[in-house]
């Protein structure tokens, strides 16, 4: 696994976390790697995205929101009501 995928796991969360709060993804103040270790998530999420025999479903909190990854490649961030 390399950097590449640590960066692209990375900005997707961070883009869907912007797009959840109508924000440029440059305004998110919370740091992803102050919230989980990136690197065993994206050995993770590299793991499940490339074996159909992998059920991932990994979720945290950040910058406000819910963030659920799943193994059929979807980010999901949503902010509690």
């Amino acid at each position: 696994m390399g950097s590449d995928m640590a960066d692209d796991i990375c900005w997707r969360i961070v883009t869907t976390i912007a797009d959840e709060r109508d924000v440029d993804p440059r305004a998110i103040d919370d740091r992803l790697q102050d919230v989980v270790d990136v690197e065993s998530l994206s050995r993770l999420v590299d793991q499940a995205w490339g074996s159909d025999d992998i059920d991932l479903s990994v979720s945290f909190r950040m910058a406000g929101c819910f963030v659920t990854i799943t193994g059929d490649e979807t980010v999901r961030a949503t902010v509690p009501e």
